[in-house]
């Protein structure tokens, strides 16, 4: 058959075609993968690991929020979509948010507000988690409110308000049990004992395969006070033997930090990334993306919470984003002369920041003697600087710590106060006076045997200046000794 010239330059042009758009597809597919890549970069300069599996049938999810509109800004797309898959979803809500967000961002300066009138908002608080929570397929069930006090949870970490016997008294709303009819626990009393057993309660029913819980590095204190009730209840599940919580995985999601979410303002196609204080190459985060109508459906529950705004809008909505980012937090084994060391850089907010902390460390040294340090510098510290190690074991008799011990800056060189459980080797603390910016718990023996094989839970935190926030720094670990030198 002979080739016409003509059928010859048809063939020609049409080969030109077919060569010029597989250029252009290498291209588009090159420039994908390049921009895939860099953005993977990007995610792990970020701290982050992968994306985050999404949830599904057999999955057992537990949301944990401090107040009411938490469970929605951290975990609002992951909820539809566990709904979505078939996994099954509870939520926890720590406190009605029943304290005055006025009083809040004045920094806890007292203020006659109405008690009857706190508790009627939270009333309205917990309607507005309900309706969220329903458009998303929760259903009422599935939502446990404990009625906890707004502002109050650090304090019920704490050994002077854990017992039921020393129980703890809202400001705001003047109770010390809760008033709201829709409670786990009716007539709850405000101590940490009481927030213990209902996580505990809600725990051992869901059985949960996967918990969030807001991050223990949130400068809220109701924020980071929730991760650690929330790790304390997990690890004492598991050393009470239940086998769901050995194979529970713990995750954090970041609510209040300086600067965050960026920019601050709304954007569906905006992406989510931890700060930089938060980020780097130890940092676990794990990025769960969502897709144009999952964020637009996040959008319109947080618009459910009307409470809340419209001083609190621009914040609220721009959690409405196309991913949503948890922190793996599997807890830090600490050995005999290892360390745990926090960083944070000036991390203060009106009325949420928690003073101007910039790094905390824990140390155990080969003695079994505890060492913990707050730094400032270059800063001072003023007098209502302190820092704080809190120190749990899971033997009944000695709940809720073995020993906390705080110490407190009054000028530079004085240490005013310091509590703790008298010990075989007694207890040093001190304030360096050479550098100002530094002040320390050292020389805090440890007990040698603990029921719990060998385990301590430990908290370790420190601030300046802020009365309502206090810790700027929270986190935990599980300190072990090897089984040879418990004996």
């Amino acid at each position: 058959m002979t080739v016409t010239p003509k059928i010859r330059r048809l063939l020609n042009k049409r080969f030109l075609l077919i060569a010029l758009a597989a250029i252009a597809i290498s291209l588009v597919i090159y420039s994908w993968l390049v921009s895939s890549l860099a953005w993977k970069r990007t995610l792990r300069a970020a701290g982050f690991v992968d994306e985050l599996p999404e949830p599904g049938r057999g999955d057992r999810l537990l949301i944990v929020a401090p107040h009411p509109d938490d469970e929605t800004l951290g975990c609002g797309g992951l909820i539809r979509q566990a709904m979505a898959n078939g996994a099954a979803v509870d939520v926890v809500i720590m406190t009605n948010g029943d304290a005055s967000e006025w009083s809040v961002l004045l920094g806890e300066r007292e203020i006659p507000w109405n008690p009857a009138n706190l508790i009627e908002l939270g009333r309205k608080r917990q309607k507005e988690s309900l309706r969220a929570l329903s458009e998303a397929g929760v259903s009422a069930h599935h939502v446990h409110f404990l009625g906890f006090p707004n502002n109050g949870l650090v304090a019920l970490w704490r050994p002077e308000h854990w017992r039921h016997s020393d129980l703890y008294q809202s400001p705001y709303t003047r109770v010390a049990f809760s008033p709201y009819e829709q409670s786990l626990t009716p007539d709850a009393p405000y101590c940490g004992q009481q927030v213990l057993s209902d996580l505990m309660a809600v725990m051992h029913v869901v059985r949960p395969t996967q918990i969030y819980v807001t991050h223990p590095r949130d400068i809220h204190p109701d924020h980071w006070a929730t991760s650690c009730f929330v790790s304390y209840a997990l690890a004492t599940a598991e050393v009470k033997g239940a086998e769901w919580a050995k194979s529970a995985q713990l995750w954090g999601y970041l609510v209040h930090w300086p600067r965050y979410p960026a920019p601050m303002r709304s954007g569906l196609g905006l992406e989510l990334l931890p700060p930089p204080e938060l980020s780097g190459a130890e940092a676990q985060w794990y990025r769960l993306p969502l897709t144009r109508d999952e964020a637009r459906r996040k959008l319109a529950a947080i618009r459910t919470y009307r409470s809340q705004g419209p001083r609190f809008d621009r914040l609220l909505q721009s959690f409405a984003r196309q991913d949503e980012i948890f922190e793996a937090l599997s807890g830090k084994e600490l050995k005999p002369g290892a360390a745990a060391q926090w960083r944070t850089r000036n991390a203060h907010r009106r009325g949420l920041g928690g003073a101007e902390v910039r790094g905390l460390s824990l140390r155990v040294g080969d003695d079994l003697v505890a060492e913990a340090k707050v730094t400032t510098a270059p800063r001072k510290i003023p007098e209502s600087g302190y820092v704080c190690l809190d120190l749990r074991t899971w033997d009944e008799h000695l709940a809720p710590a073995i020993a906390t011990v705080y110490l407190r800056a009054l000028g530079q060189a004085a240490a005013v106060r310091l509590e703790a459980p008298s010990g075989p080797r007694p207890l040093a603390a001190e304030v360096d006076a050479d550098t100002p910016g530094k002040i320390g718990i050292t020389h805090l023996s440890l007990p040698t045997k603990s029921q719990a094989g060998q385990d301590l839970f430990v908290t370790c935190y420190g601030s300046v200046k802020d009365r309502l926030t206090d810790p700027a720094v929270a986190s935990w670990v599980r300190f072990r000794r090897d089984a040879a030198a418990a004996r």
